[in-house]
């Protein structure tokens, strides 16, 4: 009953696993299983009713006396027929070898990995913007569980239009960076800790941002060389609070955006202020143009190449790791291999362009292992097209007055 109402209740769609074929509506995310442990429950307890019945139906089959039990004399098996009969319990066994595979989490390490490896992207002190769930929780778990880049703070789009989450960022005391810790491209130097938090407004004055705000023609958003253009639009809380941190807390706080956030950047037109480095696009104080170092890619994007193969080649537990285990079990999670994949054949393709024809193979050869490894063996025969450039305008946008004093 729980679970038929909770069906009701939370709306449900079909499973994500459920078949495609069968099913015209769309699907939920993932599987919500969870959600029914209610019923998986008292299933589990009817069926090991049934089984001891049957057991029992067996034994008297082979062999059964009489018993009297108070006033009454019952027919029941023998001991020696309940014993015989007792290998029927083996058959219990059989979800057990079945759902090994997919259920076991033994050496599963490549969901930490890719978040260890996430925070590595970025240097001490900065702000990286997530998108979802992929690429947000594995990172809440390495900094607060392992204690893994504490120093760096996760704003996630989604929650960001959200008021608790807003001020649950803004009251988060910042981590001192550990440097023995961090991987050694970040150690020699000098990292300053932020003097402030990371946005210059109250808590109330946070609850107050609305929803959204309508833009009627294309914008101008300014912050000192940036000038980012925004199309018509209404912009949503969470890409007015990424702007605002960006208005507010840039450069003192570096900033980058997961390569997962790629598709939902285009309304914010940052495009060409970004630069990939590993598992990140950081942002650059003025629009970022081909050189030695930094390649231009498809898409109007670029990739910082001498980082990016060094955090491959020396930081990066990913890659490996989803080699080592050879399947990806939960395919609504498949983002965090494809991130992966992509950024792999970035590097590649950076490679070439620059006539490292070497490292271009070797790190070609190491992403087919990762796609095999996860079933996206025919990711290579796809190409996505390049997204769309946004025209620019020259109006600027009065809502982004931070109200920061210089000093």
């Amino acid at each position: 009953t729980l679970t038929l109402l909770l069906i009701f209740y939370l709306n449900f769609k079909y499973g994500y696993s459920q078949s495609v074929d069968a099913v015209s509506d769309a699907r939920e995310v993932r599987d919500r299983d969870y959600f029914f442990i209610v019923a998986f429950s008292a299933w589990g307890v009817w069926a090991a009713l049934g089984f001891v019945f049957l057991w029992e139906s067996v034994a008297a089959m082979i062999g059964a006396e009489n018993v009297r039990v108070g006033k009454e004399v019952l027919e029941l098996p023998t001991r020696r027929s309940w014993l015989i009969a007792s290998p029927l319990l083996a058959f219990a066994l059989i979800p057990l070898f079945a759902n090994h595979h997919a259920a076991s989490r033994h050496g599963h390490t490549d969901t930490r990995d890719v978040a260890h490896d996430i925070l590595d992207s970025v240097e001490p002190y900065a702000v990286i913007v997530t998108a979802g769930d992929n690429d947000t929780f594995p990172l809440w778990y390495a900094q607060e569980v392992e204690g893994i880049r504490k120093d760096v703070i996760i704003a996630n789009t989604s929650l960001l239009n959200t008021d608790w989450y807003t001020r649950q960022i803004q009251r988060r005391p910042q981590a001192d960076y550990d440097a023995a810790a961090g991987p050694q491209i970040y150690r020699g130097q000098q990292w300053k800790k932020p003097s402030h938090s990371l946005f210059n407004m109250t808590l109330p004055q946070l609850d107050a941002v609305a929803p959204y705000y309508p833009i009627q023609q294309a914008q101008l958003f300014v912050k000192d060389s940036i000038r980012a253009t925004l199309a018509p639009q209404n912009l949503l809380r969470s890409d007015f609070l990424v702007l605002q941190l960006i208005k507010e807390s840039y450069p003192e706080r570096p900033v980058y955006f997961a390569v997962s956030t790629a598709n939902s950047l285009d309304n914010l037109g940052l495009n060409e202020y970004l630069v990939q480095t590993g598992l990140a696009r950081r942002l650059m104080p003025t629009k970022v143009h081909a050189g030695k170092d930094t390649i231009a890619l498809p898409g109007q994007q670029f990739l910082h190449l001498s980082r990016t193969r060094e955090l491959w080649d020396t930081v990066f537990d990913g890659p490996k790791s989803i080699i080592r285990r050879g399947d990806w079990v939960d395919k609504a999670s498949i983002s965090i291999p494809y991130m992966y994949i992509s950024t792999g054949l970035a590097l590649a393709e950076a490679e070439a362009a620059s006539g490292d024809s070497a490292n271009s193979k070797r790190h070609i050869a190491q992403v087919q292992k990762i796609a095999t490894a996860v079933g996206l063996g025919r990711i290579f025969e796809e190409q996505p097209p390049p997204p769309p450039r946004t025209q620019p305008g020259d109006k600027p946008l009065p809502i982004f007055d931070s109200g920061r004093k210089k000093p």
